[in-house]
């Protein structure tokens, strides 16, 4: 009888231990799939730090779940690119993007979403490029006196309807600058000569006259003393000449310009470097073939 007793004793206890891990089971899968549902409305919403909440707590009843993880993952690049995009870090924030496309069997919203991002950049990246080539333009104009040609030329980006969005307000300024400087000199309001639209040429006449002091830092834009501030690059008086100069020739302060905006938009800080170092990134281009933007991407 005894025997029996105990038969049915364990019996019990063993569906009571049976019917607890069954139930807690069945709780973990609960709360675990309303995270997931969870997150993906709040991607749905655009709430995607709510929806990596959501999915870090699913990961917590289901620590190795395999689309839990990537979906995680995908949405914390996808927020990562869009503060590199935010930033105008364009080069950067593309890379991002892609690899929110390259995740398989992920967030079909998010891999959506990266590839209207991607799209737009591509469409930055090329008005960029080609507000640069105008300003450029204007720029070796203003240096050779050519102020109201100069003018005309800029006129072409302040005519585009796209140059007041907020991802052009560097070269947009950069333009507004120039043409300022130009009405000045048109109307004689300025004593400045053409050199002093190219650093290059008024920082080679201080540093080769000892009697003359500098006193540059008097009249340096905000932009400018960020970029001193920031500057941890090649001394620009340390230099030789042939430094300076690519295939024999110099490297002019319009290339320079040039390649200083494909640099910022390869999602590198231009401005934290000399005209020493973007000179030696043209000329790295210049010997790998490889465009300023492929160069730098691969190497800062």
């Amino acid at each position: 009888m005894k025997k029996w007793i105990w038969i049915v004793i364990a019996i019990v206890i063993g569906a009571s231990v049976g019917g607890y891990a069954y139930a807690r089971h069945s709780q973990n899968e609960n709360i675990y799939a309303q995270a997931m549902k969870r997150g993906r409305l709040q991607i749905s919403n655009k709430n995607y730090t709510a929806a990596e909440t959501s999915f870090t707590n699913a990961l917590k009843r289901k620590p190795n779940d395999e689309q839990a993880n990537k979906v995680l993952n995908q949405t914390q690049s996808f927020i990562a690119a869009n503060d590199l995009f935010n930033s105008r870090k364009f080069g950067q924030a593309k890379g991002e993007y892609q690899s929110v496309v390259d995740v398989k069997k992920g967030s079909e919203l998010l891999a959506d979403r990266a590839k209207q991002q991607i799209t737009k950049i591509k469409g930055i990246q090329k008005n960029l490029g080609n507000y640069t080539k105008i300003y450029d333009q204007a720029l070796d104009q203003t240096g050779e006196g050519k102020y109201t040609e100069s003018n005309s030329t800029l006129d072409k980006i302040f005519s585009d309807k796209s140059i007041h969005q907020k991802y052009y307000a560097d070269i947009l300024k950069k333009a507004e600058d120039l043409r300022n400087k130009n009405n000045d000199a048109i109307s004689g309001n300025s004593s400045s000569s053409s050199n002093d639209f190219d650093s290059s040429n008024s920082d080679s006449n201080t540093s080769n006259n000892p009697n003359v002091s500098s006193n540059k830092s008097a009249s340096l834009t905000s932009a400018e003393k960020k970029a001193a501030a920031a500057y941890k690059g090649s001394n620009e008086y340390t230099v030789t000449q042939k430094q300076k100069d690519l295939n024999g020739k110099p490297i002019t302060q319009a290339q320079i310009n040039s390649a200083r905006q494909q640099i910022s938009a390869a999602g590198v800080d231009s401005n934290a470097m000399s005209d020493q170092d973007v000179r030696n990134i043209i000329k790295g281009a210049h010997q790998k073939g490889e465009t300023i933007g492929q160069y730098v991407k691969s190497r800062y």
